[in-house]
């Protein structure tokens, strides 16, 4: 008797799971009737490429009875206009949330429960990157869109120098600079080996100053045990010198006048400006840049490779952009939202994405289905080891760290006073 009792009580149990597994499944599957509503979705991707996608999976999802709305914004005015929207009450049910956005506009999203989605689920199928994402709280957004920084090359210059490869380190520079500068009795620069120096006339500057710091060891912002975050800019982290202020001598080496490396300085024009002119041999730009730079001097005969590492044992690494899908707050379909950022960030989805705005996918499972052609494969190897850092306020910090160049540049500070005065500028802005 107290057998058939506890098979009863086992089946009860069992009955209960499947139910609740059906409930989940009908919530969170693709191929379930759900009645959901409509989301409207905010972003800064074009709507022409969007507009597919979302057809795309309209079609992939016939039984879910659900609208995605897309609505394309100036990313000039985004997070203002996003900002105005949600105290308004017109705000999206999602929004495209980029990685240097999330400490800003953390106050705003509806944080996904680690019990709805697990943080073991996530890191298995997103590459690391997108761990910025994750807070001790849950899941700040699903990531949709990984764009790296590579490295853009001239192939005539370089042909014309004997030169056979673009450089896999970046030591390689300090070779490469007094064989392909060329400058004129004045000593002006005529043609430019490399934009690395300056601030204002170098392209995302920024990144690169970033990405040089990450690759030899320092983070530049970390999360404490107690979920605070905390700029090390200043740390040794482990290492004999501090490895931000390695970067610094680095990058600043190549607008000192006196040393052979000279390449660049404040008086030439934009650094991407210079590269499509036909007189810079490389350019440290995004993967999305590709197709713009073949518009804008489709005569350019370029090609693109991994952006250079360091020879010694520290991070491989270049700087991603992010965009994930963040549910506001302020939503009153967060249920809606929450399916329609599940199936925006679904393996499907993420690969037609890939195939509309040639970009790698976030996902790593495709990562690991390697293009055929001769450029998609660079752009897949530089997302896996994408990186990037918490960015409390990126216009504050851009010109903190503009600040700090441009005191080293100009004789103002040494390198160690003007990396001490960016720390205490950056451990501000994440007081604030």
């Amino acid at each position: 008797m107290k057998s058939n009792i506890f098979q009863l009580a086992i089946l009860a149990v069992f009955a209960f799971l499947a139910i609740a597994g059906v409930i989940f499944f009908a919530f969170f599957s693709s191929g379930s009737k759900s009645t959901t509503g409509n989301v409207t979705l905010w972003g800064t991707l074009d709507a022409s490429i969007m507009k597919e996608q979302l057809e795309f999976i309209r079609d992939a999802t016939e039984d879910v009875e659900q609208r995605i709305t897309y609505v394309e914004k100036d990313p000039r005015t985004y997070n203002d206009d996003l900002i105005e929207a949600l105290a308004s009450g017109t705000g999206p049910d999602l929004f495209l949330l980029a990685q240097d956005d999330i400490v800003r506009q953390l106050n705003k999203i509806f944080v996904v429960s680690y019990d709805t989605y697990t943080e073991r689920k996530f890191k298995d199928t997103f590459i690391e990157v997108t761990e910025l994402y994750l807070y001790p709280e849950g899941i700040v957004a699903l990531p949709y869109v990984i764009d790296p920084l590579v490295l853009y090359w001239n192939r005539d210059i370089l042909s014309r120098e004997g030169i056979a490869t673009p450089p896999e380190f970046w030591d390689e520079f300090f070779q490469l600079s007094p064989k392909i500068t060329k400058r004129d009795q004045a000593s002006n620069i005529l043609r430019a080996t490399v934009a690395l120096g300056e601030f204002r006339n170098v392209t995302h500057a920024k990144d690169i100053i970033s990405v040089l710091m990450i690759q030899a060891g320092n983070p530049i912002v970390v999360r404490t045990e107690g979920g605070d975050l905390r700029n090390v800019l200043t740390e040794n982290l482990g290492f004999a010198i501090r490895p931000a202020e390695l970067a610094l001598r680095f990058y600043t080496e190549f607008s000192n006048p006196i040393k052979a490396v000279y390449s660049w300085n404040r008086a030439l024009p934009d650094s991407r400006d210079a590269f499509l002119a036909d007189d810079l041999a490389f350019y440290f730009g995004f993967a999305s840049e590709l197709g713009d730079l073949r518009r804008a001097n489709p005569n350019l005969n370029f090609d693109v490779a991994m952006l250079p590492q360091t020879r010694d044992d520290g991070l491989r690494a270049t700087f991603g952009r992010v965009q994930a899908l963040a549910i506001t707050n302020a939503s009153r379909n967060k249920k809606g939202a929450l399916l329609a950022a599940r199936l925006l960030s679904s393996e499907g989805s993420l690969s037609n994405l890939a195939s509309l705005n040639n970009l790698p996918p976030v996902s790593r499972r495709l990562l690991a289905k390697r293009p055929t052609d001769d450029i998609q494969p660079i752009f897949f190897d530089s997302a896996l080891i994408a990186r990037a850092w918490l960015d409390p306020d990126k216009k504050k910090s851009e010109d903190i760290f503009k600040d700090m160049i441009e005191s080293i540049t100009s004789g103002k500070f040494r390198v160690d006073k003007a990396l001490t005065d960016a720390a205490r500028e950056l451990k501000d802005l994440l007081r604030k």
